[in-house]
């Protein structure tokens, strides 16, 4: 009977290693949000704001009818990891 036990404790902690193992490498896809400052508004209606790792990111808003000012604090979201589609999505 304990061998049997020993053999499940065994095979148990192989697959939560495995599991572990997986996790880690695995690349999560969720949004993120932080907020930064407006840096400048653009003529072609983007806003310039610095990103959370200090890149200046131009960006378009999706608040409707928003008029945001040079300085204002808002929100910014990267959808599902892509920064090909971080935008405003609020004021602060």
């Amino acid at each position: 009977m304990d061998e049997i036990l020993n053999y499940d404790k065994k095979a148990i902690n192989m697959l939560a290693k495995q599991i572990a193992a997986l996790v880690k490498t695995h690349e999560h896809k969720y949004d993120r949000t932080f907020s930064s400052a407006i840096k400048s508004v653009n003529p072609d209606s983007t806003y310039t704001i610095m990103d959370d790792g200090g890149v200046e990111r131009k960006l378009k808003c999706s608040l409707p009818n928003a008029a945001l000012k040079t300085g204002q604090y808002v929100w910014v979201k990267i959808p599902s990891g892509r920064l090909e589609d971080m935008h405003i999505c609020g004021k602060k």
